[in-house]
């Protein structure tokens, strides 16, 4: 452990003990303020050695707040709108996909059908959640699923496939590489990568650290300017328990997965469900980040509980949730 701050050290490494006593292998948890950095891990890496706060892994859908950025960096540039419509950057043979927009994408209006919808295909991927798909062969599920009402969120890793495809095609060049071109590199998150084959909607594998930085300067508007932030920020409703709105690929969270309210207000950020869940909030100012990891896809009320006080306690000192 190593922080600057005695209490919340004490916080985090409570937080992780209750995550292990609810079934979690290993975790590990970052709180950035103006204290500085407080770290904790706990628990055992795969090959059975004690987890490192530093260690690397796949974030899961917070990969989606990183792309929806690129995005916006592309809009600034005058090479896409956010109003486009996808079949206008894409290859012919996606013009079944129909109007569907580039803001629809990113921020899941689009109604276009997640791939997780076909059973055959969830069953797949519980045997092999670490394989690489094939982004065309995902779309072809897809769009062999009923369609949802556009306008409406419906949350769809499809979505930001099709993203990674217009992307692709309209600059001939990979999501990875420009990430790390536009984003990575500039930020100096060097523990950042989408591997090659891994779909935008899930793939970066990454560490505490970088995405706690990420999220700074996210927010304090470092990597898109101010009018960019704002499209970004501006959200949709959503009736699920993971945030209360959405915006293009980050999520507004005031209770998490419906356990503790906040009793600051809301935070900036994304829930990653892989091999393991991820936690990276900030707070609208970007003066407070915490990034939890748990080596598990959390499935337990006592976890996400846990998870969720953590929270918390991090972004609001001195201030108590409530049930």
């Amino acid at each position: 452990m190593r922080g600057g701050n005695g209490s919340l050290d004490a916080r985090l490494h409570e937080t992780l003990a209750e995550l292990l006593a609810a079934g979690v292998p290993s975790a590990l948890a970052l709180a950035v303020g103006p204290w500085g950095r407080s770290f904790s891990a706990a628990g055992l890496d795969c090959s059975g050695r004690p987890l490192h706060a530093t260690a690397r892994f796949r974030v899961g859908s917070v990969t989606k707040t990183f792309v929806a950025a690129l995005v916006l960096a592309l809009v600034e540039d005058g090479a896409l709108g956010l109003d486009d419509e996808a079949t206008t950057h894409l290859p012919a043979r996606f013009e079944s996909i129909g109007p569907v927009t580039l803001r629809s994408l990113l921020n899941h209006t689009s109604g276009f059908p997640d791939f997780f919808e076909d059973a055959a295909f969830a069953a797949r991927w519980q045997e092999s959640p670490g394989r690489a798909w094939d982004p065309d062969e995902l779309i072809e599920i897809s769009l062999a699923l009923p369609r949802h009402e556009p306008g409406i969120f419906s949350y769809a890793n499809s979505n930001y496939v099709l993203i990674e495809l217009v992307i692709d095609s309209l600059t001939g060049r990979s999501v990875g590489e420009l990430l790390r071109t536009r984003i990575l590199d500039s930020l100096g998150l060097s523990a950042t990568q989408l591997p090659e084959r891994a779909t935008a909607a899930g793939g970066l594998v990454s560490t505490a650290d970088d995405l706690a930085r990420f999220f700074a300067a996210l927010l304090s508007g470092e990597i898109i300017g101010e009018p960019s932030l704002r499209e970004m920020l501006t959200t949709v409703p959503c009736d699920w328990s993971e945030s209360q709105g959405y915006g293009l690929g980050i999520e507004q969270v005031e209770s998490l997965m419906g356990f503790e309210i906040s009793p600051c207000g809301m935070a900036w950020g994304h829930v990653g469900l892989a091999e393991v869940t991820t936690v990276a909030f900030s707070t609208p100012d970007a003066r407070r980040q915490v990034v939890l990891m748990a080596n598990a896809m959390l499935t337990n009320d006592a976890a996400w509980a846990a998870l969720s006080r953590a929270t918390w306690a991090v972004l609001c000192p001195g201030g108590r949730s409530r049930p």
